[in-house]
């Protein structure tokens, strides 16, 4: 695959959007694997306070009016399958590893992965993973994923925007993010009640 656009698109905003990013049978394989009623998924249900201030997760703060202050919890609910992350590092070494390092120009040696479900009511509230690695990877698992179901990605560039950037769940669409050079807060904002599926994701920090 061709990463070129999807290169200059994460040099320039820190961020890139492959769509039809597997080839389809792996795309399809990828899918049922996170269908399979053997998957055991466990829940996370995260609170954390002084998130949004000078704490020790003092790296959240912001100035955009438009993002949770100081007096607010970092919270977020979802659930992860830890057999079903083993069970897909040869789909992520053969096709997600040379594209991470490509799009990211990095030589990448330390991948952390997880699989991912949100649930109705399940959600991630603003926050930056540039801790975490300094390249990140979201691809959407879902062949059928209505919008207006919610759990949809939201990226805020810089304190001086006041628009956030919307990436909508997708099909075989992989979100590479720039964690190291842009350190841009995000969110992902709740599934709603009336979801008939839940949202089914990989997410890899890198570093």
């Amino acid at each position: 695959m061709n990463y070129n656009k999807a290169l200059e698109d994460y040099k320039k905003n820190g961020f890139a959007i492959v769509d039809n990013f597997l080839p389809e049978n792996i795309a399809d394989k990828l899918e049922s694997m996170y269908c399979s009623d053997s998957n055991q998924w466990d829940l996370n249900d995260q609170v954390r306070d002084q998130a949004y201030g000078d704490g020790k997760f003092g790296k959240h703060k912001t100035d955009n009016p438009y993002l949770p202050r100081e007096d607010e919890e970092y919270s977020a609910k979802f659930w992860r399958s830890n057999n079903l992350e083993s069970e897909i590092e040869s789909i992520f070494d053969d096709h997600f590893k040379p594209a991470l390092k490509t799009i990211s120009q990095t030589q990448l040696t330390d991948y952390d992965i997880r699989c991912y479900k949100l649930d109705k009511g399940d959600y991630y509230r603003s926050h930056m993973d540039d801790y975490a690695g300094v390249v990140g990877c979201i691809y959407y698992v879902n062949k059928e994923w209505i919008w207006d179901w919610g759990g949809i990605l939201n990226i805020i560039p810089s304190s001086e925007v006041t628009e956030a950037t919307s990436i909508f769940p997708k099909f075989n669409r992989a979100v590479f993010l720039s964690h190291g050079g842009f350190k841009f807060p995000h969110f992902v904002n709740v599934v709603a009640d009336y979801a008939k599926k839940p949202r089914f994701s990989v997410v890899s920090f890198n570093s």
